[in-house]
């Protein structure tokens, strides 16, 4: 479907077909690598806003998932003084499989 709507990728993947190059980088490998790259570069720019922070606060929450493996969902607020007016912005990191939903391995997963 791709280039049935973008003459450019139609181009490309002629050349595909054809033999014409090699490395076309339409494979999943690639495709979770530049994700992987832009999630690690999202996630670098929220933790220098919430080092910057002058408050900030951690919110977990256990839940199993379709699997009944329970997971934290990792959410991080604070703060921002820097845009006008004053913001409280809340952000998403990631889910987190966990095997103990405890008090004790939440605060674990705080700390590491």
């Amino acid at each position: 479907m791709i280039p049935e709507f973008d003459p450019i990728m139609q181009e490309h993947i002629h050349r595909i077909k054809n033999d014409k190059i090699h490395n076309h980088y339409l494979g999943h490998n690639i495709q979770n690598e530049l994700i992987n790259l832009l999630a690690s570069e999202i996630k670098t720019k929220i933790i220098k806003k919430i080092m910057n922070a002058k408050y900030y606060s951690i919110m977990l929450d256990c839940t199993p998932d379709i699997s009944h493996q329970e997971q934290i969902s990792f959410v991080l607020r604070c703060v921002d003084i820097s845009s006008t007016p004053i913001q409280v912005n809340k952000y998403f990191l990631e889910f987190l499989k966990v095997n103990d939903p405890s008090g004790k391995c939440l605060f674990n997963v705080i700390i590491d």
